[in-house]
């Protein structure tokens, strides 16, 4: 994460709605509106392909070897039209999608785009001043239901609403490219309507100024008005790509700005939305959506640099879930009530749930940490505010940390990690006066006892909370295992893992009682298949090497003791 951005990020949100935006053709080239020099160099290809000259690869060099002068922008339009409404019709068909630019995409609001919408919507963006003719920015503002106060000639400026009273306005400089009164030749350029300029100062000393997609390069008057504007009551932040221009390094200097550079309009913006919402959600104000939280974490995951971030966005969304789960009340218990009961608990679970499938997934193996703390953390259970003299109420309390280490098993189980699985099956969590493992703890045979669940979810299953688990949680890996029948397989191996890990643990169990899963009756031949695999790959074997068993022979004296058992219960269902 760029410490740059984050400053910026942080300025912005403590001087909510004082900032302004200064956009330039940059930010809309990602959208296939070309820049002054893209135009310049297309028409160039015009021009030589009604000389009959073929495509060219350097377009500058031909014109400057055909036509004896320097190519330059504003030299070019002035040869090829000599009326306002002919530069309109010259120019629209570089900042309108063809039919074909529409169906591809083109021509349409960026992430960056986007993103500044969102900021407006928050408040955090009133003012935006660009030097593009084209409507991006309007368009992204119209797409979440934003009108936004347009000035694109200075006969707009009387008659419209004060900066301080409007939502968000958008002062487009140099104009639209449907207004006659557009500016972009040079002669043009070189100053702004007396009004223009006023309204320009006003924002310039007033304001906060980021600019993005500018370099500060053709616009003459623009940096003139920047540079006359000698009052700055907040900061400036001025970004580049590679090196910034000279011009925008004077100007940085001159109004005491900082440089910042970033890779791109999207990424910037992206990350500059991100860290606001972040802000945002550590003050309470907005909690992060599920999939602002997911895009976060995915972000974060592939480096390890930020491996503080994702602990913290974490422990921000756990802290919501079970605080609100920890409010939710014991009422007298019968088939309506479990049922809501329940219900409330796996919706406040859901997009923790989002962020375990998807992070565990992706993670490496120094995340797995922070997995492990996270359950032990939903397996706290206070039980001085147990709030209910009813067991179930009682027992229901660690459905949470069921659900929880289900996910992170199923995603270690998936993507081969089962370093993760054996620190997961290790936790020991404490009671009043002693502790005990997880799996006996948060047995899915005990969370709710079977025949009340059966009756509440209104079906007579053989492994019901089983069945119960697999269903809430299989949306939530749609996107790392998308096939069904590969979420089945990795849901069944990770419940006969538990299975087999709770025989071995469990002393005096000479009948080889495990919680039995789904597996149980969908795949009766799972167990030999294993061990029989186990067989040829002996140390090997992903369940010895990662230490979840010591030995082959202690795996194989296990599997056999539960088959033992399961061949019984088979035999009676």
């Amino acid at each position: 994460m760029d410490n740059q951005i984050i400053s910026t990020a942080y300025t912005t949100f403590v001087n909510k709605g004082v900032f302004a935006l200064l956009l330039g053709s940059g930010i809309s080239r990602k959208a296939g509106i070309p820049t002054g020099w893209d135009v310049t160099l297309g028409l160039v290809q015009q021009i030589a392909l009604l000389q009959k000259d073929p495509i060219l690869t350097i377009p500058e060099e031909w014109y400057v070897k055909k036509f004896n002068e320097d190519l330059d922008y504003s030299n070019l339009l002035e040869k090829l039209t000599t009326t306002q409404e002919e530069r309109i019709n010259l120019l629209k068909p570089f900042i309108e999608p063809s039919e074909e630019e529409f169906n591809d995409g083109l021509k349409r609001p960026t992430k960056a785009h986007e993103h500044i919408a969102q900021l407006v919507r928050l408040g955090y963006i009133r003012v935006i001043l660009t030097t593009n003719f084209d409507r991006l920015i309007e368009n992204a503002l119209k797409d979440i239901g934003i009108e936004p106060t347009v000035i694109s000639n200075p006969t707009h400026i009387e008659n419209s609403i004060p900066l301080i009273h409007s939502r968000i306005t958008v002062i487009k400089i140099n104009g639209d490219y449907l207004d006659t009164g557009f500016l972009n030749l040079k002669s043009e350029l070189e100053n702004y309507d007396s009004e223009m300029e006023k309204l320009m100062n006003y924002v310039f000393e007033n304001f906060g100024l980021i600019t993005c997609g500018w370099s500060a390069k053709w616009d003459i008057a623009l940096v003139n008005s920047l540079k006359s504007s000698n009052k700055f009551r907040f900061s400036n932040f001025f970004t580049h790509l590679n090196d910034p221009e000279k011009g925008l390094n004077e100007l940085a200097e001159y109004r005491k700005g900082h440089l910042i550079k970033i890779s791109d309009a999207d990424s910037f913006f992206s990350e500059l939305y991100e860290d606001i919402l972040a802000l945002e959600t550590n003050s309470h104000q907005h909690p992060l959506s599920p999939k602002v939280a997911l895009a976060r974490l995915k972000k974060y995951v592939v480096k390890e640099e930020h491996i503080i971030s994702i602990h913290e966005l974490l422990s921000s969304i756990s802290n919501e879930s079970f605080e609100a789960i920890k409010s939710i009340p014991f009422p007298y218990p019968n088939k309506d009530t479990m049922n809501e009961v329940l219900n409330s608990y796996l919706q406040n679970l859901e997009t923790l749930t989002l962020l375990l499938a998807e992070g565990v997934y992706w993670a490496k193996s120094y995340h797995d940490k922070i997995w492990i703390d996270l359950i032990k953390k939903a397996g706290d259970i206070d039980h001085k505010l147990n709030r209910s003299h009813f067991s179930v109420w009682s027992d229901i309390q660690y459905l949470p940390c069921l659900v929880s280490r289900y996910v992170v098993g199923i995603a270690a189980v998936s993507n081969r990690n089962f370093n993760l699985l054996g620190s997961l099956l290790k936790i020991e969590l404490h009671e009043r006066y002693d502790s005990k493992n997880i799996l006996e703890k948060t047995n899915p045979w005990d969370v709710i006892e079977s025949e009340q669940l059966n009756n509440m979810l209104g079906q007579n299953y053989h492994t019901p909370m089983s069945e119960l688990l697999h269903k809430y949680t299989r949306p939530f890996f749609k996107q790392v295992i998308p096939i069904d029948k590969e979420f089945d397989k990795t849901f069944d191996y990770y419940e006969l893992i538990c299975a087999i890990v709770f025989v071995k643990n469990s002393t005096n169990n000479d009948k080889g009682w495990g919680p039995i899963g789904r597996f149980g009756y969908r795949d009766r031949k799972i167990l030999q298949k294993k061990l029989d695999l186990a067989n040829e790959e002996q140390e090997s074997f992903e369940l010895i090497s990662s230490g979840i068993f010591d030995s082959y022979n202690e795996l194989e004296k296990t599997v056999n003791l539960f088959d033992s058992f399961l061949k019984k219960i088979n035999m009676r269902w």
